[in-house]
């Protein structure tokens, strides 16, 4: 006889997005009438005039300012994509600790993953881009050096809030915060990591603007936006906080063949087997969570699901494109908007032939 492996457990989680902070106004964006276009927020100011010329539009976190959310001592180099996942861990931590009463030795064990595509594109191009036309790499500016490297946000979270637990970045296009979901819940399962950070950031700039309407994979439509959300995931019996919901199974694969046809049968693949290991019938899935509404690969992800009946929700047509974000802000979708008790399939698809899938059970904590 096997013995059923504790599914790991979402505690708390803390998002930041077009539509405001945390997880009521992201309730509120995901109930508004289909109708109703999302919020264009301006990106910042210093910003404004470098959006000219890019098709469709852009849409930032309202009023986003880091220093509303740690002191401002040190907050002088970061870039935005650090900012902005600084914040929620932040807001996640301070939550978690007042509702749950986490000790502060509890939190050093802590540990992060985080999904990126190549973390902030725009400090990596204006680095290269002063060494370039003149200034030398003997005249950057050391501090803002770390900026150009991919784990940034990961190490910078666990450096402002002293987690000493493990901590990596996953890079797997729009895929990355469900691969981060992977990795931190087998940590969890192998004893090798106690209450993780999972989460995903994508930073509004110029160029992941350009970026994005250059490749022609995201539809004109749908606006280029920004986002972080951070979820903690703990295995059960580290904290008396409630569960928002529990992780059943959650894997990612790869589609050989990068035709429609090879996504849908390899998401199709991924997403039984993940369902299977949940011990979860399709028509038991209460709720679908799509990521590939508004892409080019829409149609094929649509083509995997064309089995399951359960009410769908569309994060992209809500928030925007949001890149590495993407996996993260539909684990908080499913919180926001999931009854007590109902499973939660989300999936995604990247033009790289990643595929992948989660399955959630949500909680009475939610």
């Amino acid at each position: 006889m096997t013995t059923r492996i504790k599914e790991p457990r979402i505690t708390d989680v803390s998002v930041l997005s077009v539509a405001g902070l945390g997880l009521d106004a992201l309730r509120e964006r995901l109930d508004a009438p289909a109708a109703q276009d999302l919020p264009l927020n301006p990106p910042p100011q210093a910003d404004a005039a470098d959006y000219g010329g890019i098709p469709g539009s852009v849409s930032a976190v309202p009023s986003f300012d880091i220093t509303d959310f740690v002191p401002k001592k040190g907050t002088k180099n970061i870039d935005r994509t650090t900012a902005l996942g600084l914040a929620a861990s932040a807001r996640l931590k301070r939550t978690l600790t007042e509702s749950a009463g986490i000790t502060d030795d509890s939190w050093l064990s802590t540990g992060v993953a985080m999904g990126s595509m190549v973390g902030s594109l725009r400090s990596s191009i204006e680095l290269d881009s002063r060494v370039i036309e003149g200034a030398g790499i003997d005249l950057i500016n050391p501090a803002q050096f770390p900026n150009t490297t991919m784990n940034c946000c990961a190490a910078q979270v666990a450096i402002w809030h002293r987690f000493r637990g493990p901590n990596s970045t996953l890079a797997n296009g729009t895929l990355s915060a469900v691969s981060a979901l992977q990795y931190a819940a087998r940590l969890i399962d192998r004893g090798h990591g106690q209450r993780m950070l999972v989460g995903g950031v994508e930073e509004l700039s110029p160029h992941t603007a350009w970026g994005i309407r250059s490749k022609k994979i995201v539809h004109d439509t749908v606006p280029v936006a920004e986002a972080a959300a951070v979820f903690a995931l703990e295995p059960d019996g580290l904290s008396d906080a409630p569960a928002l919901a529990t992780v059943a199974a959650c894997a990612v694969g790869f589609a050989p063949v990068r035709t429609d046809a090879g996504y849908t049968e390899a998401l199709r693949r991924v997403a039984g087997g993940a369902l299977r290991r949940a011990g979860v019938d399709d028509t038991a899935v209460d709720l679908v969570l799509p990521g590939a509404e508004g892409t080019v690969l829409a149609e094929a992800e649509q083509a995997a699901l064309a089995g399951f009946a359960a009410p769908r929700v569309d994060v992209r047509a809500a928030l925007g494109e949001c890149g590495s974000a993407m996996g993260a802000l539909q684990v908080a979708a499913a919180l926001a908007v999931g009854r007590p008790g109902a499973t939660a399939l989300i999936t995604g698809i990247d033009i790289s032939g990643a595929v992948g899938a989660a399955v959630l059970r949500i909680g009475a904590g939610t």
